[in-house]
């Protein structure tokens, strides 16, 4: 690859942020410049609901700067992602119209799973041990302005990751009014983010394995920085962090800024953001807190530069998100030998029409997914099962995947056995076109793909694609009577010949 000069900005919600990259030859990635402004748009998000118009003209007249700095760098290619401020700000629409007529700068809102892909790629390329790290058991902390990320490995595997709307921004605007209200107002702080988080330590980190925690985000940047007597950059022990906590939260916000340097308005997020981080730690058995110097910014460089070479490097890709999935289909108690061979010949019958289908990669790995996710809804309700699972799905961060494809995963899942008639008088609703379209093929092939284990007992272990003229033929190498199997993909044949063209024909090669 060229070397290219590339931008990313992210409009968070308590600063805006531009960094300049130099991207050359092997994903070499080095950094440039960095800008970055102060401008609290989660205070008004989190306390109305909307962004205000003083708050809105002071981001584009940043964002205005930021541009100029751009051709200043010549930059060839830039990427402008909003996170939670702007994705929960009622008038989003209108603030993100007004960027694009004032600045030219086209932002792009992010869901949660896909900021926090792009954040755990920045800590794996900052951070040299990382895979000794979460061989060991580690927890990812990414603690924003509005929301708090949690994602954990144990033995190197990506165990979970869930989101909580509890940035430490937010909550200062939450519990502002009951500041002057109170003699002990940091207590006020601890009660309620101990019952935010209550169920995430009860069930999500009850007996796991975590020795350490990787902390992502600016207030504990600053604490390492400017707090840490011991002036270790790379990290904290548990303990030295306890005794840096119990002196802070003697400490006013102005005490703090004064003491340390720290800039006011980061001094006022510095004490809701320990509590957050002592209430994980305490849930725990960590001895490190590690400072990655990781961010958005340096994930969307990473991002970029994988998506130009078509190549990936480093952790949490594809089988991670996979794995995420099969974490999901474990809590629901889904029939894991079922969905494995589900999966196997969805995957079977994906790679046998790719020519015909127009679909790629990326599709193939929505398909494993929705095999994978296919059976949860039992676990609710065995007679409508395919509707529970629908909204399981949908109501579930998959990291890695973005709203759109966790959509069309939730719907390829709920339109999987339907007919012909069914599928076409469906409302695509916020569905576009492509989306629908994709969502209609993963589904033809869902349904054949289920029908070959309808009796959940494997008769079939191996299948064979091949196609001729108008049929695809599946060759099932099996001794067993596929009966049932057989008639469950002619029933559900009518959808597929309909959208590809071919009819699936399961056909029986007895093993000798």
């Amino acid at each position: 690859m060229p070397l290219t000069i590339f931008a990313a900005i992210n409009v968070g919600s308590s600063d805006v942020e531009l960094k300049i990259y130099e991207i050359s030859g092997r994903n070499k990635i080095r950094e440039l410049d960095q800008v970055h402004s102060i401008v609290e748009l989660g205070s008004d998000t989190y306390s109305k609901g909307v962004i205000g118009y003083d708050l809105v003209n002071e981001l584009c007249l940043v964002l205005e700067r930021f541009k100029l700095k751009m051709e200043e760098y010549r930059v060839m290619s830039y990427i402008a992602y909003g996170t939670s401020a702007l994705r929960e700000a009622g008038n989003r629409d209108l603030i993100l119209d007004q960027i694009k007529t004032r600045t030219g700068l086209k932002v792009k809102v992010i869901s949660n799973a896909e900021q926090s892909l792009l954040i755990i790629k920045s800590v794996t390329h900052r951070l040299d041990n990382f895979e000794q790290l979460i061989n060991e058991g580690a927890l990812v902390l990414a603690l924003g302005a509005g929301s708090l990320q949690l994602s954990l490995f144990e033995a190197g595997v990506f165990i979970f990751s869930q989101n909580i709307l509890l940035g430490a921004l937010r909550i200062r605007e939450i519990l502002s009014v009951l500041e002057n209200k109170s003699a002990d107002f940091v207590s006020i702080m601890e009660d309620y983010i101990s019952n935010e988080i209550g169920a995430l330590k009860k069930i999500q980190l009850k007996r796991k394995k975590i020795k350490h925690i990787i902390v992502v985000g600016e207030e504990f940047s600053s604490i390492i920085d400017y707090v840490n007597a011991a002036k270790n950059k790379e990290f904290l022990t548990t303990l030295q962090f306890n005794k840096i906590y119990h002196k802070l939260l003697k400490s006013t916000p102005a005490e703090i800024s004064k003491k340390y340097g720290i800039p006011y308005e980061m001094a006022t997020l510095i004490i809701p953001s320990s509590i957050v981080y002592k209430q994980i730690i305490d849930e725990t058995t960590a001895e490190t807190l590690w400072e990655p110097r990781a961010g958005l910014c340096d994930g969307m460089a990473i991002n970029y530069s994988e998506s130009e070479r078509n190549s990936c490097r480093g952790y949490l890709y594809d089988k991670d998100i996979i794995s995420v999935a099969r974490n999901i289909a474990g809590k629901y108690e889904s029939d894991e030998n079922h969905i494995n061979n589900v999966a196997s010949f969805a995957l079977n019958i994906f790679d046998g029409i790719k020519k015909l289908s127009g679909l790629g990669i990326r599709q193939r790995l929505l398909l494993q997914i929705a095999a994978i996710l296919h059976d949860c809804g039992g676990y609710i309700n065995t007679v409508n099962s395919v509707i529970s699972t629908y909204y399981i799905v949908k109501e579930t961060e998959i990291i890695g995947l973005s709203d759109e494809e966790r959509e069309i995963v939730a719907k390829t899942i709920l339109f999987h056995g339907k007919d012909t008639t069914n599928i076409y008088q469906f409302n695509k609703g916020t569905m576009n076109h492509d989306d629908y379209m994709i969502m209609i093929k993963l589904s033809g092939i869902l349904g054949i793909a289920n029908g070959m284990d309808r009796s959940h007992k494997q008769k079939i272990k191996k299948i064979r694609i091949t196609i001729k003229g108008d049929e695809m033929k599946i060759s099932a190498d099996t001794i067993y009577d596929i009966t049932l199997e057989q008639d469950m993909v002619h029933s559900k044949s009518a959808l597929f010949e309909e959208i590809y063209g071919i009819k699936p024909v399961l056909r029986q090669k007895r093993k000798i």
